[in-house]
């Protein structure tokens, strides 16, 4: 905005005692009457920026015409500090064309180009370190927060058709992980969720699981191009528990009539598919009625069943054929469990009331406890000594043969295997058998 007084000219002020004020717009410069010894002179004083300029006259007329003059210039903007030179001029004009219409003061451009340079030392260039940040930088619009990753990665499961079992395993366990890291996937490290997966009350095994999900759900991420796509992700780095093998445990043919005793319904149906199967517990829970081919004999698992995603057969067998009767439908699934956590229970609830009948028969009989994955190990170890043939059980169990000889040969005798699949349920004379009504 102009000054309204910029136009009027140069003119003296009333002399003071030592000095005289002249003025040109917001523009003041000053006369001081200075004396030496017997002579007498006059000093015109201004300020160019920060740099304090003076001049000397013999008369009082020559400093004020040369104080109106440099007021004037000064008021214009015409003057150039004197330190300046042409190429300082002309650098300065070529940096403030280049900046065009940014408003940073070109001293604070200058300032922060310095330190930048200061910190890259002989590391590379500001240029270089633009185009690294670019390079590796998250696109604005490819943001995303852990829930929102978690809400596509279930969506886009569920479409490419993952089974209702996989499903509820990462809803139960990735709900929980989402409800704690409100914040976008790239500001997770792997401090934060390794201490995260330390404070959770859960086992080892259940631990791992955990964090086998969340490196899928940030693979995902990096997939879609949320994460940078050319280095792992911070889930990769995850440490993994060490998980200490147990020995196999298998049930005696004592317990699994004890168990059977005492099961009803659901886990029921579970055990005696777990003796005489041994499937997993999770292929278990996929199982659907229509598997059953009931004239060829055998369990027929889909590849969408399976752990290993490859079909395969496992025999129908005489004890499971009886004790199934009861039980069998046309179609359907075939348990109504739907997570592993929700079988497990009831299996261990099973044991509990086997303990409970063996106590009240003998009190000081042993302990019966459920054993992980004991109707797996059972039936492969039972199945492996009556039939002795490592290649056909791997094929019905969905094991190597390699795993198959080292865990479960001469683990039992045949003499016990034979007493295990002779259990059979008391056939009432009421019931028809179940060839007859298929």
């Amino acid at each position: 905005m102009t000054n309204p007084e910029s136009s009027r000219p140069a003119q003296a002020s009333k002399s003071n005692s030592r000095n005289h004020l002249i003025r040109s717009g917001s523009v003041t410069l000053k006369i001081y009457e200075c004396h030496k010894k017997d002579r007498q002179y006059f000093t015109v004083a201004w300020h160019v920026g920060p740099k304090r300029h003076r001049q000397n006259f013999k008369t009082l007329e020559e400093a004020k015409a040369f104080a109106k003059v440099e007021a004037e210039k000064l008021a214009a903007g015409q003057v150039h500090a004197p330190n300046v030179t042409v190429a300082q001029a002309q650098d300065m004009k070529e940096a403030l064309r280049r900046l065009g219409p940014v408003q940073t003061p070109i001293h604070v451009v200058a300032g922060e180009y310095a330190d930048v340079v200061k910190q890259l030392g002989e590391t590379g260039t500001l240029r270089q370190a633009v185009e690294f940040f670019l390079h590796n930088a998250i696109r604005p619009d490819m943001q995303r927060t852990v829930p929102q990753v978690f809400d596509e990665f279930l969506a886009s499961k569920r479409a490419n058709g993952c089974s209702r079992v996989y499903l509820e395993d990462c809803l139960w366990r990735l709900r929980r992980f989402t409800r704690d890291f409100q914040m976008p996937i790239a500001h997770v490290c792997t401090r934060d969720i390794e201490e995260w997966l330390c404070k959770l009350s859960t086992s080892l095994v259940t631990r791992n699981d955990f964090r086998r999900l969340i490196i899928t759900l940030f693979n995902f991420a990096r997939r879609r191009g949320y994460l940078p796509r050319d280095r792992e992700t911070e889930a990769r780095w995850l440490e993994k528990p060490k998980l200490k093998s147990k020995p196999i445990q298998i049930f005696s043919p004592q317990e699994l009539c004890e168990l059977l005793s005492v099961a009803e319904g659901q886990p029921k149906l579970a055990i005696i598919i777990g003796a005489f199967t041994g499937i997993r517990s999770a292929e278990m829970l996929r199982l659907r009625w229509e598997n059953f081919n009931w004239e060829e004999g055998v369990i027929d698992l889909g590849c969408d069943q399976t752990k290993t995603a490859s079909r395969r057969l496992v025999p129908i067998l005489e004890p499971l054929l009886a004790w199934m009767e009861p039980f069998v439908k046309r179609e359907g699934p075939v348990l109504g469990y739907s997570l592993p956590v929700c079988l497990a229970e009831a299996f261990a609830t099973t044991a509990k009331k086997a303990d409970k009948a063996r106590k009240q028969r003998e009190s000081e009989a042993p302990d019966l406890k459920w054993k992980a994955n004991g109707l797996r190990h059972s039936y492969a170890s039972y199945r492996l000594a009556m039939i002795e043939d490592v290649a056909k059980v791997s094929l019905e169990m969905g094991n190597s043969p390699q795993k198959v000889f080292s865990n479960y040969r001469k683990v039992v005798t045949k003499s016990r295997a034979t007493a295990w699949f002779s259990i059979l349920p008391a056939t009432p004379d009421n019931i028809v058998p179940l060839n007859a009504v298929a």
